[in-house]
């Protein structure tokens, strides 16, 4: 009787599982259709990275040409004072200086 019954318990857990895996069939063309949107929002994404990455190298390149120009800029800059090259001061700057401090 005590082998009777552990076989039929036995028998049930393996039916509950069968059932469980029968149950699941339907849902199964449904999660893969949901697993196929998910892949194509990752290839997506990848694409979008992907780009990402190619304008952070481009701006990068960029900015090291902008950053070598830099000393080349200041170097003329210095030579021009040098020779009087730049313009003097202009002379609305102390104006507006004077009317902001009336102005308060």
């Amino acid at each position: 009787m005590v082998h009777l019954l552990e076989l039929a318990v036995t028998f049930i857990e393996r039916l509950e599982n069968h059932l469980e895996t029968i149950r699941n069939i339907p849902h199964l063309d449904e999660n893969l259709k949901k697993m196929s949107k998910a892949l194509a929002q990752m290839d997506i994404l990848v694409t979008e990275t992907e780009e990402l990455a190619e304008n952070i190298l481009k701006w990068q390149e960029q900015q090291k040409e902008v950053s070598s120009c830099i000393p080349k800029i200041l170097a003329e800059e210095n030579y021009l004072h040098k020779h009087d090259a730049i313009m003097p001061s202009l002379p609305f700057t102390s104006e507006v200086h004077i009317q902001t401090v009336n102005a308060k």
